[in-house]
């Protein structure tokens, strides 16, 4: 029903019996012109505080900028550009599914905001929605034809997804758009490195630092393929200068060790953390289908000819649970498991399994430390130690939480003596391949320091590495009473 607007010599609606003019006329013009001051001083409001929020935000004053953002939403709940831009700091933060939920309300309000839905789309790819941030990608490059990050993005969920051709076509899209990129051609030396065509990957991943060359993550780039290709002077100099760029390059630090001959105690937090979260889709099927990694089979086919103080299921810490592979061998064996992991993405999978009473992320030594003394019978850490050179110390945490009689099984890389000089006095070795490997003699005094006896040292292949085996062992010890 259409509400007809009262003329000035229409009877008064209020009943008044006067004319409209002579009547409530001047008060609702008033009111009105009240009405419209008020809008246009919040209107100016919201655009002085956006405009701030936005300087917080390109000045990466992240939580300053959240509270603008709030700020405008408290005036205006569907305002576009606020829900839009508080979706990002979601993003930002890692708080993803905060993210997805505000930038969905943004487009409602604004589905034509390509930026948004690229920006949408990217929040859904980090929360391992690939289809959905797929569609976003595609939506936005339909409403901006030239828009280059957004076509990039499609080659990033492509790359993830395995179909690196289609892959390939999308960066090239993009670079065609905007030669000046640098993600797109860094990713195309990644491709080309895991193909290896490494001297495309080369040239793809130094025409990325020439266009970025402050971006530390194109040098650590850089660096691995000339790594592979067997460049590697070139190689530390590319690490040298990512970790010169970004001290947080785990990866950097770690390879400078290696190609500089420094035997670390461990390899970087960050580096491990990093390799699993990124290894986590996939860890399972290329882990035990073409890695051929047998050593948790092998740990209960061992475990379960064993007792423990003649209990029938134990007590099961398993260090660098990862996905779960152990615990699903020793199901049958267990009272209950504690997983710990660095990778938080391992720990999601690892929950998907059900296995475990409690999942912790955390480094081995700072989560062992945590637990009560004789609380487990049982410790395992498969493919573990090859992260950690130096295990004094978690071998003493372990011994102190084992109960008299406990078990601790565990694999090694076997080393080489004549590897490295220097190697049988500290006992471990830092690999070209980024892991250690540990000498027996080494093991053995730790046992016997410890309180433990060896049981079982079993020759083993820990897993095949571009067709060759990787020699070396099982272990299982027993703590002394």
């Amino acid at each position: 029903m259409t509400i007809k607007k009262l003329n000035r010599n229409d009877p008064c609606v209020c009943g008044s019996g006067k004319k409209y003019k002579q009547c409530c006329m001047l008060a609702d013009e008033l009111k009105h012109s009240e009405a419209e001051k008020q809008k246009q001083q919040i209107s100016g409001q919201i655009a002085h505080l956006l405009e701030q929020g936005m300087l917080m935000h390109r000045n990466a004053q992240i939580e300053d900028a959240r509270k603008t953002y709030q700020a405008i939403l408290q005036l205006n709940p569907s305002h576009p550009d606020a829900l839009h831009l508080y979706g990002v700091t979601a993003h930002q933060m890692r708080n993803y599914g905060q993210a997805i939920q505000f930038m969905q309300l943004s487009l409602q309000s604004n589905p034509g905001n390509f930026y948004a839905l690229n920006n949408l789309g990217a929040a859904l790819r980090e929360n391992n929605q690939a289809e959905q941030a797929l569609q976003c990608f595609q939506q936005a490059c339909k409403l901006k034809p030239d828009y280059a990050e957004a076509h990039s993005n499609i080659g990033n969920v492509y790359k993830d997804t395995g179909n690196l051709d289609k892959a390939i076509l999308a960066y090239r899209h993009a670079i065609s758009l905007s030669p000046a990129m640098a993600e797109p051609w860094n990713n195309l030396a990644l491709i080309y490195q895991k193909n290896k065509d490494l001297q495309s990957a080369i040239q793809c991943a130094e025409r990325a630092a020439a266009l970025q060359p402050d971006m530390a993550e194109i040098h650590n780039t850089l660096g691995n393929i000339y790594k592979d290709a067997g460049q590697l002077a070139r190689a530390l100099a590319s690490y040298q200068q990512a970790l010169a760029l970004d001290p947080q390059q785990g990866n950097a630090a770690h390879f400078i060790n290696v190609l500089s001959g420094q035997a670390s105690a461990q390899a970087p937090v960050n580096y491990v953390s990093k390799v699993f979260d990124d290894y986590a889709e996939r860890f399972d099927q290329h882990l035990q289908e073409v890695l051929e990694y047998k050593i948790p089979t092998v740990i209960g086919q061992q475990l379960r000819q064993m007792k423990v103080a003649g209990k029938a299921t134990w007590r099961i810490l398993d260090l660098g649970c990862g996905t779960g592979l152990v615990a699903q061998e020793l199901a049958s064996m267990a009272e209950y498991f504690v997983g710990v992991d660095l990778s938080e993405k391992m720990l999601l999978k690892a929950q998907e399994r059900k296995l475990y009473r409690r999942l912790i992320q955390a480094d081995l030594l700072s989560m062992t430390r945590q637990e009560l003394a004789a609380s487990y019978e049982l410790v395992t850490a498969a493919d573990v130690f090859v992260y950690l050179g130096q295990l004094d110390a978690i071998v003493a945490e372990i011994s102190r939480l084992l109960v008299p009689d406990g078990l601790f099984a565990f694999s090694i890389e076997a080393g080489d003596a004549n590897q490295l000089p220097g190697v049988e006095h500290i006992g471990y070795q830092l690999r070209n391949s980024g892991r250690y490997a540990h000498q027996l003699t080494y093991l053995q005094s730790l046992a016997a320091q410890h309180g433990f006896t060896i049981l079982q040292c079993l020759p083993q292949t820990i897993r095949m590495e571009n067709l060759q085996a990787i020699p070396g062992y099982l272990l299982i010890w027993r703590k002394l009473i």
